[in-house]
């Protein structure tokens, strides 16, 4: 199964890089109290630039919108589902915020890419879907909704500071920046065959790169003991959440808006992606139990291995 073997490989990456990060920290290389360093250039350098180029060397056309939507809408629903997950399990402000990011937001543009292209090899027009389903349908509401909500749970107010002023500062934030700059100049077909805009391409494609290295050493830092008690279930809630609703959720919307069998599948699996580490350095970025997302990104990733196939073998099955 090539897409299994592509899941063990992006997993293997990704806690390789996280081992090295702990054994980094022990040798006082690294310290926790620089956390917040790589938060930040994940936050402001790397996916700033990630979300630029990738937005505006592509066009999007109208049809392929749908499945972004259902993706958009699966995602809104899990982070309700987060949200009540946590009321029930009684967690404070700050650990909430983090549960609902890390409850609605997967490794759709990373570990969701590398599954794609093992299991549509040279399948252009899949590969297309999913891009456009992550930049579009689990991106953009990443950059737009999961900011503002890190800073609402993250954030005490003390000053009486209002949602609507903490999520305007988002508007400065170099992330909002990218994403409009990168929607703008998708609509204005750049020449990006000039060697000068060839030039720009390979080096924002070169900071981009680096997100991967930067959100794994953030989550090292940020990884904590907790009691096994206390993450069991946040565990079992999340587990019920990320890996097994979402991916139903947006079959059953597939199956609602009678979707290609192309563009089902591709959604599908982008669904069934473990919660994104991204979205557990935001978590941390803003204030929210960045400790807490972290262990609970790791958990989901090793989770997933069993869950995956699973979600795929359905959907074959259903065909």
């Amino acid at each position: 199964m090539n897409y299994f073997y592509a899941l063990l490989g992006s997993l293997f990456i990704l806690v390789a890089l996280v081992l090295i990060t702990l054994l980094l920290r022990n040798r006082s290389i690294l310290s926790t109290e620089h956390q917040t360093l790589f938060s930040r250039l994940v936050t402001d350098f790397s996916l700033p630039a990630l979300i630029f180029i990738n937005l505006a060397t592509r066009t999007f056309e109208v049809e392929q919108l749908l499945p972004a939507l259902i993706m958009f809408i699966t995602i809104l629903i899990a982070c309700s589902l987060g949200f009540a997950a946590g009321k029930i399990l009684k967690m404070d402000k700050k650990s909430l915020g983090a549960f609902v990011l890390v409850s609605g937001w997967g490794s759709s543009s990373t570990l969701g890419y590398a599954l794609i292209m093992q299991v549509f090899q040279n399948n252009h027009e899949a590969i297309q879907d999913a891009l456009v389903i992550s930049e579009l349908g689990a991106g953009v509401p990443l950059f737009l909704l999961a900011i503002p909500v890190a800073m609402y749970f993250g954030r005490e107010h003390p000053d009486g500071k209002s949602v609507l002023a903490s999520t305007g500062e988002f508007f400065l934030s170099p992330i909002f920046i990218a994403v409009v700059l990168g929607i703008a100049c998708s609509f204005l077909n750049l020449p990006w065959q000039n060697t000068a805009m060839k030039t720009l391409n390979t080096l924002l494609n070169m900071i981009g790169d680096s997100l991967e290295i930067f959100t794994a050493f953030a989550i090292g830092l940020m990884l904590q003991k907790i009691p096994l008690r206390h993450l069991l279930p946040p565990i079992a809630a999340l587990f019920c959440i990320n890996l097994i609703a979402e991916p139903l959720i947006a079959l059953a919307g597939a199956h609602l808006f009678g979707l290609p069998q192309l563009e089902e599948q591709v959604l599908v699996i982008e669904a069934s992606m473990p919660a994104g580490a991204v979205a557990a350095v935001i978590a941390a970025r803003y204030g929210c139990n960045g400790g807490l997302a972290s262990a609970l990104t790791i958990a989901m990733y090793v989770l997933s291995l069993a869950t995956i196939p699973l979600v795929y073998l359905l959907m074959m099955t259903i065909h």
